[in-house]
């Protein structure tokens, strides 16, 4: 595996994350009110008698969270590559 299916899976591997913890975080909701999940997107609900509005942004936290993660997922590819080169010698 190279560098570049390496970073497409651990950015696979973070989306799937990002989306439980969004669900995780929607299905939650009681009230109105402002809410940030665990990997940094915020959703703002109204609720009242008539309607449900909801809206989604993204902070910087879900930067940050992608670029630590993609970080520590290419540093584990990369010592479990030279790992297993240094077997096979």
């Amino acid at each position: 595996m190279n560098y570049y299916k390496a970073f497409d899976a651990g950015s696979s591997i973070y989306l799937v994350a990002f989306i439980i913890d969004y669900i995780i975080e929607l299905f939650s909701i009681n009230s109105s009110g402002i809410k940030t999940t665990a990997l940094g997107l915020k959703i703002i609900t109204n609720m009242n008698e008539h309607s449900l509005n909801t809206t989604f942004s993204l902070t910087w936290r879900v930067l940050i969270s992608y670029l630590i993660f993609i970080l520590f997922f290419m540093s584990a590819f990369y010592f479990f590559k030279k790992i297993k080169k240094q077997m096979t010698i």
